[in-house]
């Protein structure tokens, strides 16, 4: 199913060196907030007739109907939109919905999910060609690229490096360590920091230990508001255990960054990672 994916993606893209007339009857559901966050940037939002779950940004998105959580599709809620194209990436489940879909007439479109701060320009250019906006795409990509350098500059030039670990916090009993292959990953490093979970040997999102915590040694941990909503407060993070026997423990570093803006690799990726050095620079 993934060369018929291909061969659709393909036909789509002879289809819009067309002309402009074929955007304007784009009906396009985008199956995760990156992708949306591209479409209302590129100024194609009128293209739009859904959304997922994770699409929260710009605040006007909560004006579009919704499809609840892509990684629990159904073919029925989504038909109901009356889409002529669906955006997605891998995290789209099951993947059975998006060939049924694909077989009905609907161009399905698979972005990439590649772990990496070159992901966002990747996405970008692809939804500016499908949406028809393909020079405010590079205006969009060449600010892009001027943030996250800066970024890397600003890194480099704190006055310490840090050990910094991710620690997904979906409930008091689902905790993991962020480490290698995660979006995490890059956005830390991106930052001029030590991904301690990577050094450590964590790959993916794993179970963490007291121990694997007081072995990793990280002067700060990365927590999303939504595992600041699950803990309560940021003592209750501290008191996970193992946490307290940590420099970032000890010295009371946490920092809460919004889910979608740190872990989206996506357009604002730039933004997140400036913010990010900057209070790395202030927790010193």
């Amino acid at each position: 199913m993934i060369n018929i994916r291909k061969l659709l993606t393909a036909a789509l893209f002879a289809t819009l060196a067309l002309g402009s007339g074929a955007f304007a009857q784009n009906r396009i559901i985008a199956l995760n907030g990156d992708i949306t966050e591209f479409i209302y940037a590129l100024g194609a939002e009128d293209q739009l007739v859904a959304v997922d779950a994770t699409s929260n940004y710009p605040p006007e998105v909560n004006e579009i109907p919704n499809v609840g959580y892509a990684g629990q599709l159904s073919a029925e809620v989504l038909l109901m939109h009356e889409p002529t194209i669906i955006i997605a990436n891998d995290l789209a489940q099951p993947s059975e919905v998006l060939d049924q879909l694909a077989a009905s007439g609907v161009e399905v479109i698979m972005t990439s999910s590649e772990v990496s701060l070159e992901t966002p320009f990747e996405n970008l250019r692809q939804v500016a060609a499908i949406v028809g906006k393909e020079e405010r795409g590079e205006e969009l990509a060449a600010e892009l690229r001027r943030k996250i350098d800066e970024a890397a500059a600003a890194g480099e030039a704190l006055s310490y490096r840090p050990r910094v670990m991710f620690l997904y916090l979906g409930s008091t009993q689902m905790q993991f360590a962020g480490g290698a292959d995660v979006p995490s990953n890059p956005m830390i490093t991106g930052a001029g920091a030590i991904d301690a979970g990577a050094e450590t040997g964590f790959v993916g999102y794993q179970p963490f230990t007291p121990e694997a915590l007081v072995t990793a040694a990280p002067d700060v941990l990365l927590i999303t508001d939504r595992g600041m909503r699950v803990m309560g407060s940021i003592e209750a993070v501290l008191e996970i255990p193992g946490v307290m026997q940590t420099p970032a423990g000890l010295n009371g570093n946490v920092l809460v960054f919004e889910d979608n803006y740190l872990l989206s690799l996506g357009l604002r990726t730039g933004d997140a990672l400036l913010d990010l050095v900057e209070a790395l620079e202030q927790l010193n």
